[in-house]
Parts: structure tokens; sequence; C-alpha cells
């Protein structure tokens, strides 16, 4: 019995070892100055079109960053996330730019001013905007755009924007670019001093 309960406990340490070495993974370093965020936007057949490229979610490899350090687990993080982030040396705090679940990888950004943190564009399925009033624009009006302030809890201030709305997408185009999580927190949507919607995540 003794030999046995001895062999459970070290296949219960081995188990939690093995454990610990899958969740490991490696944090990649993107510099400000990648060229990814120096695109240039190619010439579009449609408004629809040049928003959809816009608002593309950054796609970041191994190759466009370097190597500073590891993580415990992917799950323990999300975008533009500081706490957590155990890289020393950095004259700047670092940020979560990106989570890449499949390779178990985090990419992270120097300084909250990093431009892997902002963006200007945002898209959203049609099912997160909820209307106060259905009848307020017709379809045309909406896929032309509209201009809108935005409130959100991640804003001081309300923000200038135009809000399109297509079939199956909407779309926020602000006027200056904003912080990419503003995304995971209800929006706002007013036009000429009321409210007209709500978008959630």
């Amino acid at each position: 019995n003794r030999e046995k309960s001895s062999l459970n406990i070290r296949e219960r340490n081995l188990k939690k070892l093995k454990n610990k070495m899958i969740s490991k993974g490696q944090i990649v370093e993107i510099p400000a100055t990648s060229s990814l965020y120096k695109r240039v936007a190619p010439a579009f057949a449609s408004r629809k079109d040049f928003l959809v490229w816009k608002s593309q979610k950054r796609i970041y490899t191994l190759f466009d960053g370097f190597l500073v350090g590891e993580h415990s687990g992917v799950e323990h993080f999300k975008i533009g996330q500081r706490k957590g982030i155990s890289v020393g040396g950095k004259k700047e705090p670092l940020y979560v730019l990106s989570v890449d679940e499949k390779e178990n990888r985090l990419f992270v950004g120097a300084g909250e001013n990093h431009p892997g943190l902002w963006n200007d564009v945002f898209s959203f399925d049609k099912n997160q905007i909820h209307w106060h009033n259905d009848q307020i624009f017709n379809p045309d009006t909406l896929e032309a755009g509209i201009s809108v302030q935005v409130l959100s809890p991640v804003l001081h201030e309300k923000v200038t924007a135009k809000l399109y709305g297509f079939n199956d997408v909407v779309f926020l185009e602000f006027e200056k670019p904003v912080r990419s999580v503003i995304r995971d927190h209800v929006i706002q949507i007013i036009h000429n001093n009321i409210q007209i919607a709500d978008i959630n995540n």
C-alpha cells in the first residue's frame, strides 16, 4: 500500500509538471515601428470593402517581433492588459496586443501609445447593435454613413465617429484612433444629442 501510495503521488506530480510545461508559452514583443502598422490602402470598389479591410484583426507571428519571456497560460490574458506580464528591464510597461490560443503565444507592445493598442475602424455583427428606434434610419442612409458621437467606459469623453450599417455588419469609423479595448465594453451611440443605439460585445 505504501508503495502504491508513493507511486500515485509520483504520477500526480508528473502530471502537474506536464500540465505546467504545456501551459507555458512564449511572449513576443512587437516593435511600434513594425511594418504591420504601415499598411498602404489599395483601391476599393466600395466603402464597405474599405471598412472591412480597415477593421481586420491584426495577425501577428513569431517573426514579427522578438522573444522577451514566457507566460503561464494565455487564458490569463486579454487584449490591452498590462498586469501579469512578467518581463523586466523595459523602459515602458508592456501591454497585450494579441492572444494566439492555438500556438499558446502572447504578443505584447511597449507603452500605452503603441499602435497595436489603437484602431480607428471597428466591425460588429448586426446582432450586437440594439436600436432604440428601428425607424430612425433607412438602409441607404446607413450604408452612406451617419455622423454620431460615441460614449464608452474606456473613453474620457464623447468622441466623433461615423456609423455604417449593411445587411450583416455594422462599422464604427472614428475621427481619431481609439483604444481597441473599446469593443469589450458597451458602446453608446448618440445622434443629435439623442442616444439611438447600444453596441454590446
